[in-house]
């Protein structure tokens, strides 16, 4: 490949839709690459390749601005071979909540590249069918996800991506306004229907958690995220922040289902020590060593009269006192 050829197509993989660039910054950007050539040469190569490539530029602030036209898909790759083509098609089915609008953007031709693969002409290969038979369904009550607007989930995961500040409107819960904040961005975890920001306020050294479509306006800063130090994830993640604590104390449980409403154990177990003792068709009762955190609370309730709680007598008394409230509840 040529220097120029090669140059040409780096210029083309750096540039995206969503933010343009300056002919500096794509100057900058050919440099660290280990291309040698002038400023002037790069805006000649920019101006080259708009004539055959969707490319449009911009002029403020006394500098040219580069990036691709909106909606058109850019193909600058050969062909995928259909184990490729399934990937993206499984990728965008199953993972494309969570991908930046940038990253999203610049994989759209591979996604459309992977559906006319799996599309077009007659194929022996049975894995054209696979994204066709594949679903995950959720083992709890389905949510709708709330709304959250395009341009607040572009800024939230452009920040994200480059580690800048984040100035946002949020509206916590209970509070009848939003209030302007600027925060840094940790981390961003979906759970359950909706997605939740980690992240701390400005001049604060605790990490919060902010519920994504709670955010009203957003705009990323060009101030650099400043990190919690020893901050990590998936620690903070098992430090039970959302319910899940990785740390919580074991504790072991003897449990009895009722109407045949755990036997399922049988076959997915609570733990590697779970013991079953069947007491006749529709009782059972499991024996398992667990984590006393708010998720299992939360799966044992689940079950309602169809479980019976027998050790501990702690918990078995947080359960009693629970059931008390919801008769009261009920009753009334």
């Amino acid at each position: 490949m040529s220097d120029a050829l090669k140059r040409h197509f780096d210029i083309l993989k750096m540039l995206s839709k969503d933010r343009a660039l300056k002919t500096i910054d794509v100057h900058q950007k050919l440099e660290v690459l280990g291309h040698d050539i002038s400023k002037r040469s790069v805006e000649r190569d920019l101006q080259r390749l708009s004539l055959t490539y969707p490319i449009v530029t911009d002029e403020k602030d006394n500098a040219l601005w580069w990036r691709y036209a909106q909606g058109v898909a850019i193909n600058l790759f050969p062909g995928l071979s259909e184990a490729e083509a399934v990937s993206f098609i499984m990728l965008k089915q199953f993972a494309q909540q969570l991908l930046p609008e940038s990253l999203a953007q610049d994989l759209e031709p591979y996604f459309q590249e992977a559906k006319r693969t799996l599309s077009t002409g007659i194929s022996k290969s049975a894995i054209r069918s696979w994204p066709d038979k594949i679903r995950t369904v959720p083992a709890n009550q389905p949510l709708l996800k709330p709304h959250v607007s395009n341009k607040v989930q572009k800024e939230v995961h452009a920040a994200l991506l480059r580690d800048q500040q984040l100035r946002v409107h949020y509206q916590a819960q209970g509070k009848p306004e939003p209030r302007e904040y600027v925060i840094n961005l940790l981390g961003l975890v979906e759970h359950g229907a909706a997605q939740y920001l980690v992240a701390n306020f400005e001049g604060h050294d605790s990490a919060r958690i902010l519920a994504l479509h709670r955010i009203h306006a957003a705009h990323m800063l060009p101030t650099k995220t400043i990190k919690l130090k020893d901050f990590d994830l998936d620690a903070y993640i098992a430090s039970d922040a959302f319910g899940f604590s990785s740390n919580a104390p074991e504790i072991e449980v003897v449990l009895r289902f009722y109407d045949g409403a755990g036997f399922h154990l049988k076959e997915t177990p609570l733990s590697r020590d779970q013991r079953v003792h069947e007491i006749d068709e529709q009782t059972l009762e499991v024996t398992a060593t667990v984590r006393d955190n708010r998720r299992f609370r939360w799966w044992l309730l689940g079950f309602g009269a169809g479980v019976e709680l027998i050790q501990p007598d702690k918990v078995r008394s947080e359960l009693l006192e629970i059931f008390s409230k919801n008769v009261t509840t009920y009753s009334s």
